[in-house]
């Protein structure tokens, strides 16, 4: 008696039994150290890098390809074998037919099929008309610029595709492979209908827009890594498309409907530093794109849209209006966008009153004025001293006071910029020794807050400070006692590890910010 693992149908459990039949086989190994020649000659670039020499050494060991299939459905293999004679088979492409005559004998099709993978290889040319008398398309688009599939097929169709192409026409079929990854449910299990847990993208995309399901999933994805599914990344998406909504309607709003005036030209720090950020962005942008870098070119798009373009310009472009470069910088955005939300960004420009009379996909991709980077440099210090400014009003629970510098231009410059941005009561040029010094800034500024508040908010710190040395020391403590290192699960002892440094970073601010309100 022997104990044997048997196997069984996943739907009905039924055991499935082998059974010995005759086989159409390609012999490989001729097809594939082609391939491979190919391959390490550089002929094909792959995203990521480290598949091709995966798919290359998948070649090496390839065994002989069983490309027949007993199922009912498929493309028929054109083999007819003689009534008479087992060992008599002839090619005819009357395929539909079960029965035909060649020279007075009777044959009959074998009734197998082609393997999928089999017929999937012939894709990239039989697509394309080849070897027909009208083959513009295939002169057009063979080889292919880019395959993009998913990386579990990469040696079932992307190597057979290879080796076929190379074996029919003579050249590789694509010049890259971008293989991406699976998006699998939100626990990182392979969607399933068996399984039931196959998200409908229809219904995101009723939801949240076809737009956001786009970003979402591609955000924080790279090629050849598979992905939960993450509805959160679909919200924050959405919630781009509403900013970029906002921003143009607010643009819209400032043009007016007359079709822009005059060549867009920066006049303000903020100006300036706006173009060298969008410059910055539509470059970083681009060389993503033409790499395949997807997720990175769209973190970009994100951050410059909401980060620096919405937060900061817009609000800066409130205090000195500037309409042509207000509309400039709205359309070069759509463009730099629509790649990734295809659908708002047309919409948007349909109801631009100055757009050219064209689809937004059919336009040039942005080029960008040089901006004056003296400039934009003074308006990213603007930024440091209103982000610092706001954090110290913050802490301190002051609802306005007064920022004093002495012998800053830069300052002076954009002194009512400051003092909007920052909610101050005033923006004052003179000597202070008191109040509270700004520390992130090469400017000598302070913040008139009085004494009486400054050391409230000193004692405050000094009792956070106190704690936080108390609870350094209770895990420096339990980290030194040898059983608890010992007998602890690793995982508590190495979260407690993560504690103590943390702690030790917090207590370092707390100590530098003490510092700042004794000054």
């Amino acid at each position: 008696d022997y104990t044997n693992r048997m196997g069984v149908c996943y739907k009905c459990g039924t055991v499935i039994e082998p059974m010995l039949m005759e086989q159409w086989f390609v012999e490989m190994q001729p097809l594939a150290q082609e391939a491979i020649k190919a391959l390490e000659a550089g002929k094909v670039t792959f995203y990521p890098e480290a598949k091709k020499r995966q798919l290359i050494e998948y070649l090496k060991n390839l065994k002989d390809w069983n490309i027949s299939r007993q199922i009912a459905w498929g493309i028929p293999i054109p083999a007819f074998q003689n009534v008479n004679d087992t060992d008599d088979w002839i090619y005819d492409e009357r395929v539909t037919e079960e029965i035909i005559e060649v020279d007075g004998k009777t044959y009959r099709r074998d009734p197998d099929v082609f393997d999928t993978w089999f017929s999937s290889s012939s894709w990239p040319y039989a697509t394309l008309n080849y070897g027909e008398e009208n083959d513009d398309d295939y002169n057009q688009f063979y080889p292919l610029s880019l395959m993009e599939t998913g990386f579990d097929i990469l040696f079932p169709w992307v190597s057979r595709m290879l080796m076929l192409g190379l074996y029919i026409t003579g050249e590789v079929p694509f010049r890259a492979v971008y293989l991406h990854g699976l998006i699998l449910d939100e626990h990182g299990q392979k969607m399933s209908k068996s399984k039931g847990n196959v998200v409908n993208p229809l219904d995101i995309a009723d939801q949240y827009g076809s737009d956001a399901l786009r970003m979402g999933i591609i955000s924080g994805q790279t090629a050849g890594n598979n992905q939960p599914f993450g509805l959160p990344k679909v919200v924050g998406a959405r919630n781009f498309c509403n900013k970029l909504w906002n921003i143009a309607r607010y643009i819209e709003d400032k043009v007016g409907d007359e079709p822009k005036n005059g060549h867009p030209e920066a006049q303000t720090d903020a100006d300036h530093w706006m173009l060298a950020k969008l410059a910055e962005a539509t470059d970083e942008i681009a060389s993503h794109l033409d790499n395949y870098r997807f997720s990175e070119a769209y973190d970009t798009l994100y951050h410059f849209v909401w980060d620096d373009f919405a937060d900061w310009y817009i609000e800066a472009s409130k205090a000195v209006e500037n309409k042509p470069l207000l509309a400039f910088a709205l359309e070069s955005i759509l463009k730099i966008t629509h790649p990734f939300a295809p659908f708002v960004t047309e919409t948007i420009w349909q109801t631009l009153a100055w757009a050219p009379d064209q689809v937004l996909a059919a336009s040039d991709w942005p080029e960008i004025p040089a901006a004056d980077r003296k400039r934009a440099k003074a308006f990213e210090e603007v930024k440091t001293i209103i982000t610092e400014t706001r954090a110290i009003m913050k802490a301190v629970g002051a609802q306005t006071t007064t920022l004093i510098y002495d012998k800053a231009p830069a300052i002076e410059a954009n002194a009512e910029l400051i003092k909007r941005l920052a909610r101050l009561e005033s923006v004052s040029y003179g000597q202070h020794t008191g109040g509270v010094k700004l520390t992130q800034t090469k400017y000598d500024l302070r913040l008139d807050i009085s004494e009486e508040v400054s050391k409230k908010y000193a004692d405050k710190l000094a009792e956070q400070q106190k704690d936080a040395e108390s609870f350094i020391k209770n895990l420096e403590a339990r980290l030194k006692n040898k059983s608890y290192v010992d007998n602890a699960p690793a995982a508590v002892v190495r979260q407690t590890r993560d504690q103590l440094e943390e702690a030790k970073v917090r207590l370092e601010n707390i100590k530098l910010e003490r510092e700042r309100f004794s000054l």
